[in-house]
């Protein structure tokens, strides 16, 4: 086993987190997604990392709905106890090809950001590296 740097893009803004952004700018494809919030001076904090796997929930979109309808932890009333207004941001792609970089890369957000309403033990790693890194391109 070896370390990884994964390279990350992001998507192309955050979008406010209700109903009607989900539909145009969700994606319907299994993926890693962030709750963001952001500070007086604008910058971001994340408030929760999210991991939608085709066995877990499926797409980024459904992952949405799910915690919006509060079938998913964390609901959407949680969300917005710890922040008055919630964004949603994903990795809209990576320089890998396996859905198990995605557990990686998950795992590796959560590390970086240590958002509050993540549970304390992190979410499974594929198991293949001993060490990843990200590096956000484009």
């Amino acid at each position: 086993m070896s370390a990884r740097t994964f390279k990350l893009t992001m998507s192309e803004r955050c979008f406010r987190f209700k109903p009607d952004a989900l539909p145009n700018h969700a994606p319907r494809k299994p993926g890693v997604y962030e709750f963001v919030t952001f500070d007086e001076k604008l910058q971001p904090r994340v408030l929760f990392v999210g991991l939608a796997l085709p066995d877990a929930g499926g797409t980024v979109y459904d992952a949405l709905g799910q915690h919006m309808m509060g079938n998913l932890r964390p609901a959407s009333e949680d969300l917005f106890k710890a922040a008055k207004d919630v964004y949603f941001d994903y990795v809209a792609g990576w320089d890998g090809d396996s859905l198990d970089d995605l557990k990686d890369i998950a795992g590796a957000l959560v590390a970086k950001h240590k958002p509050p309403l993540n549970p304390s033990t992190p979410p499974p790693s594929s198991g293949r590296f001993t060490a990843v890194a990200l590096e956000e391109v484009g």
